[in-house]
C-alpha cells in the first residue's frame, strides 16, 4: 500500500514501492485521504461552505491518485486507486488491514510538514498502528 498527500515524501515512497511491486509482482493499492479535519478548519476560516470544499479536496485526491496511477502502469503494475476521507493514519491502517496488504510504503513526512522523531506524525501513526510491515521512505 503507498499513502499519498502530493508531497515530495509521497514522490519518494511511490518510487520505492513500485520497485518492490515491480521485483514482487505485487498489487498495488494508492490511497489518498482527504483530512476532514482540516477541510473543517479552512471552511470556517474562508467562510467557504464544507460540502463545497470538500468537493474540491476530493476532486484534487482524484486527480492526485490518477497521476499515481499513471506512473504505475508504467512500471507495468496491477493498481488500484483508493479514496477516502478521514484522520489519514486511521483510514490508512484501516484500509491496509481491509484489503490484507502486506506493506506499507510510506514518506518519512508528508505535506502537513508536522515532524515526530524524525518523520512526519501521520507516517508515525501508521508504523506504531499498523498491522503489517512499513518501510519509511527518506
Amino acid at each position: 500500500m503507498l499513502p499519498v498527500d502530493g508531497s515530495e515524501g509521497s514522490a519518494r515512497a511511490a518510487t520505492v514501492a513500485f520497485e518492490v511491486a515491480e521485483l514482487t509482482q505485487s498489487k498495488v493499492f494508492v490511497i489518498h485521504v482527504v483530512p476532514t479535519s482540516l477541510v473543517e478548519q479552512f471552511a470556517y476560516i474562508s467562510e467557504t461552505k464544507y460540502d463545497e470544499l470538500l468537493k474540491k479536496y476530493n476532486n484534487k485526491g482524484h486527480w492526485l491518485l490518477k497521476g499515481y496511477k499513471e506512473a504505475a502502469e508504467e512500471y507495468g503494475l496491477e493498481i488500484e486507486t483508493i479514496l477516502e476521507e478521514g484522520l489519514p493514519s486511521e483510514r490508512i491502517i484501516r484500509s491496509a488491514r481491509k484489503h490484507e496488504v502486506d506493506l506499507i510504503v510510506v514518506g518519512a513526512q508528508g505535506a502537513s510538514g508536522q515532524k515526530r522523531a524524525g518523520m512526519g506524525s501521520t507516517t508515525e501513526r501508521v508504523v506504531l498502528g499498523a498491522h503489517c510491515t512499513v518501510i519509511v521512505a527518506k
